[in-house]
């Protein structure tokens, strides 16, 4: 039988595991800082949230990228509110990077925000629809599947600001900045996912630049130089070298990281998006990537907290 020292203790580790509600993990409370809040991919069993990333300035969290499963409850443990939020940015508009945006907007119903919440994405094709429709489809007051919150779309009501989406047309090695506030700039590029359509993003704020791969296979040179010189580059680690098939063309394997890092001259690589198939091979992930790129490299967990210093 366990005795109450051991309990207490069983319970303190579990507490702080994130897996019961974790007091807010203070990031950015001076400077700029990256946040992971969702380090896992679509799977459940990785017991990770999925992608989902935020930055924060001075305390303030600025820009949401992607909102995947579980984000939402990683945001609040973060500490966070939509309300100062700048802009969210998806990267691509597969579940694992997008299903938890209902859920942050509910959330906001419970804040003040008054402005305007600016959406960029990618346009659609065949099998997808653009970043504009699918928020339509969401929240659109007559046929969205939440419209009882349409009024985020149409701001005629009192408690409602007002979501702007905007679809990213851009050309194949065109890098364009979408996005300017006096405070932030964002820049976009065409990033590789098989067939879905998907943006690469890097965001400078307070003399700071972090870029993000999303999911991207790497072959279109683009990634090396949205991310040149940057200070971060979150980078996905979703397949091991040797990968084929649909897996190398939606994919980035770890030669391919190192490399693109090491033409970027990025100061410091960050590894997420981390699957079952890639867990548990971090020692043989970074001597490849190690082959190309020797700056400091992070395998990301759900709330790493990344200080630009």
């Amino acid at each position: 039988m366990l005795t109450a020292r051991l309990v207490a203790a069983a319970v303190l580790v579990f507490h702080h595991s994130g897996v019961l509600g974790a007091p807010p993990t203070a990031c950015g409370t001076r400077g700029v800082a990256l946040q992971v809040l969702g380090s896992g991919g679509p799977e459940l069993k990785d017991e990770r949230a999925s992608s989902s990333y935020l930055i924060w300035v001075d305390a303030r969290p600025v820009a949401l990228v992607d909102a995947g499963g579980g984000a939402a409850l990683r945001f609040g443990q973060s500490g966070a509110s939509v309300t100062p939020l700048d802009v969210i940015l998806l990267t691509h508009l597969h579940v694992d990077h997008t299903s938890d945006l209902p859920a942050l907007v509910k959330s906001s119903y419970f804040e003040n925000r008054t402005r305007p919440l600016p959406i960029f994405g990618p346009v659609g094709n065949e099998y997808f629809p653009s970043t504009s429709q699918f928020v339509k489809s969401l929240f659109g007051a007559s046929t969205g599947l939440y419209r009882y919150l349409g009024a985020y779309l149409t701001a005629n009501s009192p408690d409602a600001y007002s979501i702007q989406a905007h679809d990213v047309v851009l050309k194949g090695d065109e890098i364009r900045r979408i996005y300017e506030t006096a405070d932030i700039q964002v820049f976009a590029a065409t990033a590789l996912h098989g067939t879905v359509p998907a943006l690469a993003y890097r965001i400078t704020v307070a003399g700071r630049n972090i870029a993000f791969s999303g999911d991207n296979n790497g072959n279109n040179g683009n990634l090396q130089r949205l991310a040149m010189a940057a200070d971060v580059l979150v980078a996905h680690n979703a397949v091991l070298d040797g990968a084929t098939g649909v897996e190398r063309a939606l994919h980035m394997p770890p030669a391919v990281i190192g490399r693109i890092a090491q033409q970027a001259g990025v100061r410091k690589l960050v590894l997420s998006h981390r699957m079952l198939r890639t867990l548990g091979h971090e020692a043989e992930t970074l001597s490849s990537i190690r082959k190309s790129y020797a700056g400091p490299a992070v395998f990301a967990d759900d709330l790493t907290c990344i200080v630009l210093d």
